[in-house]
């Protein structure tokens, strides 16, 4: 299986997009040792954050790239619906009670793998269009004022 550890060649350089993606590696690493330890609650309670978080993720990253004016916005947009569809399938498998270990490991292999792809190839695409709504943005100006610089 392919490592589902955060690395720096995932990185768009948009640091608040850089940060969600890898809370959702680290969602999936808790995933994982959900599964080792063999915790149901565990993995239902890690899995159900890690879905509403990666949903709430695309929503922002929709939004951003609408406020940019991102050209393929349309088309990236039907790529994550189809995704967050997968997704939703995943969970009702949950709910209706299938094994969770065998559900919680195609939602990790799964969102792992297509999250690798999808910010490799989807991702770096919108960066040139995105990374002047937030450097120049309120993001950037709210940062400089908590944080300076």
């Amino acid at each position: 299986m392919t490592s589902l550890n955060w690395s720096s060649n995932l990185e768009l350089g948009l640091d608040v997009i850089d940060e969600q993606h890898k809370r959702i590696f680290e969602y999936l690493q808790q995933t994982e040792h959900a599964i080792a330890t063999e915790n149901e609650q565990e993995v239902r309670e890690v899995v159900d954050g890690l879905l509403d978080y990666t949903s709430s993720h695309l929503v922002f990253e929709e939004g951003l790239m609408e406020k940019a004016g991102y050209p393929a916005l349309d088309a990236h947009r039907k790529v994550h619906e189809a995704f967050a569809a997968r997704i939703e399938k995943l969970r009702g498998e949950l709910e209706q009670g299938h094994d969770t270990f065998g559900v919680a490991r195609k939602i990790r292999s799964d969102l792992g793998l297509w999250l690798m792809n999808h910010i490799k190839r989807d991702d770096l695409d919108y960066v040139p269009y995105v990374r002047p709504i937030l450097e120049g943005g309120w993001l950037s100006r709210w940062k400089k004022k908590i944080f300076g610089g």
